[in-house]
């Protein structure tokens, strides 16, 4: 059964907030090979040709029990927000995600020393993640004096987002999840209570995106002003 907590569908803003969890990405490296299940990283078998039960099951019963344990050993290592190292585009084993560097246990993990390079690097990539949308929430902050500014600014911002998410995912499998976590991040970076904005996106959305398409212009839109309409008075102002 997986552990629900090594899995980053339901992050938090403030378990992924980059000014909150300090990192350095040089050391990553270091610091992965330093983690226990590092030392008994798997070496994947020869495959044979067609389907391959033994593969298959050395993929689920070997590598993605060890690939659990490196992701509980990252998160105690630098917090919660590690566990989307693993969040890969399209139909990677914790799938739909922003992370190229990074597929499944079945392609990803080879020899030991190579696997861990690519853990680190997709935990880079994935920091890196963190930091582009931390800065693109202050492009479009939602802190003005006017209700009018900050309604537009949420039009924007939304609008702005969506498209960002559906660049670095390619509008793959289940793509729009992520794009639902983006956005409930963005409204609770500017004060709006976590499950609250959780709500909100949830409605606005409401199976609007799918995978494998990417939206129409006017389909961002849609989503844009309604979620801007929902989520105005949901931070305590108008």
């Amino acid at each position: 059964m997986v552990d629900l907590a090594l899995l980053p569908y339901d992050l938090a803003w403030a378990e992924v907030d980059p000014a909150r969890h300090p990192f350095d990405p040089a050391a990553a490296p270091g610091a992965v090979r330093a983690l226990e299940p590092a030392g008994r990283a798997p070496t994947r078998p020869r495959r044979g040709p067609g389907v391959d039960p033994d593969f298959s099951a050395w993929s689920h019963d070997v590598a993605r029990v060890w690939l659990d344990d490196m992701t509980a050993a990252l998160v105690g290592r630098y917090g919660r927000w590690a566990t989307g190292w693993r969040w890969g585009t399209d139909e990677a084993d914790v799938g739909g995600g922003p992370v190229a560097g990074w597929c499944c246990a079945r392609d990803s993990v080879t020899t030991p020393q190579e696997t861990l390079e690519k853990v680190a690097a997709a935990l880079c990539e994935w920091r890196d993640w963190l930091e582009e949308l931390s800065e693109r929430f202050d492009r479009y902050p939602l802190d003005a004096p006017s209700a009018e500014d900050r309604r537009h600014f949420r039009e924007l911002g939304i609008n702005h987002l969506v498209n960002t998410v559906v660049d670095r995912t390619g509008a793959g499998d289940a793509w729009y999840g992520h794009c639902a976590v983006v956005l409930t991040w963005y409204l609770t970076r500017w004060g709006t209570d976590t499950q609250a904005a959780r709500e909100l996106v949830e409605a606005a959305i409401g199976g609007r995106f799918h995978s494998w398409i990417g939206p129409e212009p006017w389909q961002v839109r849609d989503v844009a002003e309604r979620l801007a309409g929902e989520a105005a008075g949901a931070d305590g102002r108008p």
